[in-house]
């Protein structure tokens, strides 16, 4: 084998996660032409590690391995050592997740693969200890065994690589897939698709734990693909709200949620929502807050108000950059251990409250109790109610809520006295559509009109600094515009978060902005020949080109995109409507066989199936909607609705003005005409008459037939 001495060359790299390598004694390079080019020329094997800033196990195995410098003379002397943050490059994060699943049977982070100079997978891992223990190899064992079978039966291993690739090649959705056969008359069975969704139900509601919320045991994620399919189909079926309102008031109750600082971390290591992996991500609490807020919606309950605004509270003051967007990710570990900044111990408390207000602080928050000591600190959940504390100390629950009230105000203000965690400062453009969505949601709900504002910042941040001079986006910003270009993701939850701009605000810029982009992300992802959407623009030096439905931590790019085909269906140039009915047709038999995985498509087929509800706005002639009506149509949930506006020059032209003939403004009157397919109901000028109206959907909307405008 020919020597070469090779150079860590990540100090170039935009990414956090890939800096944080840079003093690594492994000679790291980047995934790029030059790093696959070496391997190539060396007849090396590719030792490729992905993992991303705010990852405990990630920084445990540099720790323990790729700062060892024996380990890192393993790996510069047998291997193309190639580092991969997973936030800037989810495709091959996606692409060899699936090479782990097949190898070994799970994928996770930090993820260790070794691939041949052709990229294609062989062996596959996750963590790997600094030494053999517990009767499990350590790395270094690992990788001289490896660096063995490299020289001595590259036959065998070149066989199992391209098995694995070609394993992986036909999962990924190959062009003229047998298994999709379009309706003659392509349309979905209506029957059929109702079966379907009240069977995921069922399924589902086999997999929830009743006692303490959530699905399935531990880890236990918060699965807001799930939660928001139940919510969408809860007006229906009430028992599916009562599963996620015990879901909402463990988890806002747990240690998952910072109830010093607000927002959530990652997931729960145990089942009951107390101790949880202390990361805390954009993506996590910007789904989150549009559950809560749906939460309060169909409830009116002001606790989950209250959960919205302190997770909103928490992004605004800790991942929000002054230029408008968010950052991605904090950090699980500060000072070199997990979950530090987050713990407490008793006698911290009792130093800084005092006997009497500590044991009432120490008994609220679980402080003492053995289910959620960790690390040598307890993580602070709500253990008791405020009715049970105040018994206890013989007080009110004013007297003790005032209490606990300034107590958390110390204890946040001490905290703030640690080290924090660590910050990965890239600015992520789906996370931050993401973001678009919850403040726009929120805004428009709450009627607080700095959420519209902060929303307004990170759109318009996106459509200048996330996108090229030809108008495609890239995937993430630090400093500067990434070189990465924007995966479906970027485009599917940016789009979602103009869309959800447009119907709080009603203002027409950000609903051109999201059928430009939409535009345009059709003409990048979308393949005819395969009627599916892919994850990447054609032409990628990848094994293949994904394309993946299936939901992950968020409902999935695929998903999102078709939740956009539904609203803007009638406004694209393509046929949108028919764009949609072929992604659900490709989909129905995933959907039948694997609800867990498929919750975020069949939220959508829901709203397909429920039919897109559009409201048109007509102000009088004198200009100025009654803002009674405006707040009828944007407090009320109506996820299967769009409201046009119809005031000014920007729509007299194009789509709407034929979606708009003969919608006037009756007597005078800001007036609303509900429309379903070519028909529309009579036009509403009374708040009384819309809300009651409204209040009637989605029971029995459709035993009405809409009758057409004269």
């Amino acid at each position: 084998m020919p020597t070469l001495r090779l150079e860590n060359r990540l100090g170039s790299e935009m990414s956090p996660y890939l800096r944080q390598h840079v003093l690594d004694p492994v000679a790291w390079q980047p995934c790029n032409d030059d790093a696959l080019k070496l391997a190539e020329e060396l007849q090396r094997p590719i030792l490729l590690s992905i993992g991303y800033s705010a990852c405990h196990w990630c920084h445990v195995m540099q720790r323990e391995s790729f700062q060892n410098q024996e380990i890192a003379e393993l790996i510069n002397n047998h291997f193309i050592p190639i580092k991969v943050d997973r936030e800037e490059r989810p495709d091959l994060d996606h692409i060899y997740q699936r090479a782990a699943l097949l190898l070994i049977g799970h994928g996770g982070w930090p993820l260790t693969v070794f691939l041949t100079p052709e990229t294609k997978p062989f062996f596959a891992g996750t963590y790997f200890p600094p030494r053999d223990r517990f009767g499990r190899s350590g790395f270094p064992a690992i990788l001289r065994q490896i660096a063995r079978l490299w020289e001595r039966e590259r036959e065998a291993v070149e066989k199992t690589a391209n098995e694995i690739t070609a394993a992986m090649a036909e999962e990924s959705m190959p062009v003229g897939d047998q298994r999709f056969v379009i309706p003659a008359d392509g349309r979905i069975d209506q029957d059929m698709v109702t079966r379907l969704l009240k069977d995921a139900e069922n399924y589902l509601l086999e997999l929830y734990d009743e006692r303490n919320g959530g699905f399935g045991t531990a880890p236990k994620f918060p699965c807001t693909s799930i939660l928001a399919f139940f919510l969408q189909r809860s007006r229906e079926n009430p028992s599916l709200l009562e599963a996620v309102v015990n879901t909402l008031d463990h988890m806002a109750d747990g240690g998952i949620y910072d109830q010093l600082g607000g927002g959530f971390h990652r997931y729960s290591t145990d089942d009951r929502w107390l101790v949880p992996h202390f990361e805390k991500m954009l993506y996590d609490n910007t789904q989150l807050v549009q559950i809560y807020l749906t939460a309060f919606q169909l409830t009116g309950d002001d606790k989950y108000r209250g959960v919205v605004e302190e997770t909103l509270d928490y992004l605004l003051r800790d991942m929000h950059h002054p230029c408008g967007a968010f950052f991605g990710t904090q950090d699980a570990d500060s000072e070199g251990e997990e979950g530090r900044f987050y713990l407490w111990t008793r006698q911290e408390v009792m130093d800084l409250l005092g006997q009497e207000v500590g044991e009432i602080v120490c008994t609220y928050y679980g402080i003492g109790r053995e289910d959620s000591l960790t690390h040598g600190g307890w993580v602070l959940h709500r253990a008791v109610s405020l009715d049970t504390l105040a018994k206890h100390y013989s007080m009110t629950v004013s007297e003790v809520d005032s209490i606990l009230e300034s107590a958390r105000l110390a204890l946040y203000q001490r905290r703030g006295q640690r080290i924090p965690p660590a910050r990965d400062e890239k600015i992520i453009t789906a996370w931050n559509g993401m973001a678009v969505s919850a403040l726009a949601k929120a805004g428009s709900v709450l009627q607080v009109p700095m959420y519209l504002e902060k929303a307004k910042g990170v759109a318009g941040f996106g459509l200048t600094r996330l996108r090229r001079s030809d108008g495609r986006l890239c995937r993430s910003f630090m400093g500067d515009p990434s070189a990465i270009s924007g995966f479906l993701e970027d485009y599917g939850y940016f789009v979602a978060g103009l869309v959800d701009l447009y119907k709080a605000t009603l203002e027409p810029f950000w609903l051109d902005a999201a059928l430009n982009l939409m535009e345009l992300a059709i003409q990048l992802f979308w393949s005819d020949s395969s009627s599916a959407f892919y994850n990447t623009e054609a032409g990628n030096n990848l094994l293949f080109r994904p394309s993946i439905p299936e939901d992950e931590s968020y409902p999935s790019a695929v998903s999102i995109m078709a939740r956009n085909l539904f609203y803007l269906q009638n406004l694209l140039s393509t046929p949108g409507g028919e764009k949609l009915e072929l992604i659900l047709n490709r989909y129905l038999d995933d959907m039948k066989v694997n609800p867990w995985g498929f919750a975020g498509l069949l939220t959508v087929l829901d709203l397909a199936q429920m039919g897109l509800r559009e409201f048109f706005l007509i102000e009088p002639a004198q200009g100025g909607a009654d803002p009674e009506m405006l707040n009828v149509l944007q407090a009320a949930y109506l996820p299967e609705s769009i409201i046009y506006r119809w005031n000014t020059a920007p729509y007299q032209q194009g789509r709407l003005v034929e979606l708009s003939l003969g919608k006037t403004a009756v007597e005078g009157k800001t007036t609303v005409y509900i429309c379903e397919g070519q028909t529309c109901y009579p036009p509403i000028t009374d708040p009384a008459e819309l809300r009651a109206h409204i209040q009637r959907f989605p029971l029995n909307v459709k035993k009405e037939p809409p009758l057409p405008v004269q």
